[in-house]
């Protein structure tokens, strides 16, 4: 019966999850601003009660403060060049040797003629920060620059805003984790449950975002161009070449000719016994025409 009594006093599940948001977002709004519901979406205008905005993050990472300040913008580079060189094939191999001394990959490799004489060779690549102007250099050095460009941009406050979401729902998840602990109706279990799986699908999706991200700062990518001049082909063969030319083609017609004379044969042989009865026609026809001729001439003697 004590127990019971007490039972009945003990808040539920889902009153103690509200009750923890709202002294969380009552506390955190003195901090960091104004909160959203979390019911809302992600791609939504408003973000999470459980989310702090990106400018009271910078905030909270300046020297001081609980997380590790980036010391540096975080920039993703593109670099876009072009080399004439004198031998494509020569160039696209020692561009992958320059790509594999710095640890780089190629992601894309296109190789074609276009009018004019020349040839192009489009290779895309990928080459960590650190190396990208080294590699360049070395590139450069291949051949005569056409061009060189580079872009960069700068993604700190994406960074920072999607560390701090992540934080803030591990948080979350882990407060629902031992909410589920505690005694309950099976009603709170469930909507408890639904709470986290939700959080949980919302961390990975901004842990995979967080990580492309990242991978993308650590590595450059290379657009590179490859031009050469296709040398003409000479007028002027080897005697050699025209003798071995000309028996070649004199072999191939003498045994074009035998075959030819074969399958003749064969279609006579096949076609033998209607010549044989066209022949014997023939001189029969012939034998019938002389004898009116011969009796004729015997009756006017």
């Amino acid at each position: 019966m004590f127990f019971r009594s007490w039972r009945g006093h003990l808040p539920t599940a889902a009153t103690i999850s509200i009750l923890f948001v709202s002294g969380l977002t009552s506390c955190a709004s003195a901090k960091y601003g104004n909160y959203a519901s979390m019911e809302a979406p992600m791609d939504a205008p408003t973000e999470s009660a459980l989310l702090i905005d990106s400018e009271a993050t910078k905030a909270d990472l300046q020297p001081g403060g609980s997380s590790v300040p980036i010391s540096k913008p975080q920039l993703i580079k593109q670099a876009d060049i072009e080399v004439r060189l004198e031998s494509v094939d020569t160039g696209i191999e020692q561009v992958t040797n320059i790509i594999r001394t710095h640890q780089g990959d190629i992601l894309e490799l296109q190789d074609q003629r276009a009018s004019g004489g020349l040839r192009h060779a489009y290779l895309k690549m990928r080459i960590p920060q650190a190396q990208l102007e080294t590699t360049l250099a070395e590139i450069g050095e291949l051949g005569t620059v056409e061009r060189r460009s580079i872009t960069a941009e700068d993604v700190s406050n994406q960074l920072v805003d999607l560390q701090a979401r992540l934080r803030n729902l591990r948080k979350s998840e882990e407060s629902l984790l031992k909410i589920m602990e505690r005694s309950g109706s099976v009603a709170d279990v469930l909507e408890v449950a639904r709470e986290l799986s939700r959080v949980r699908e919302m961390v990975e999706q901004i842990d995979a975002q967080l990580k492309n991200l990242q991978a993308r700062v650590s590595y450059s990518t290379i657009n590179l161009t490859l031009t050469a001049e296709i040398a003409a082909p000479s007028n002027q063969r080897p005697l050699t070449d025209k003798v071995r030319t000309t028996w070649r083609e004199a072999t191939q017609s003498v045994g074009s000719f035998t075959v030819g004379l074969l399958q003749l044969g064969l279609w006579l042989l096949a076609y033998s016994p209607y010549l044989a009865i066209v022949l014997v026609a023939s001189v029969l026809g012939r034998r019938f025409y002389r004898r009116p001729t011969r009796q004729q001439s015997q009756s006017d003697s």
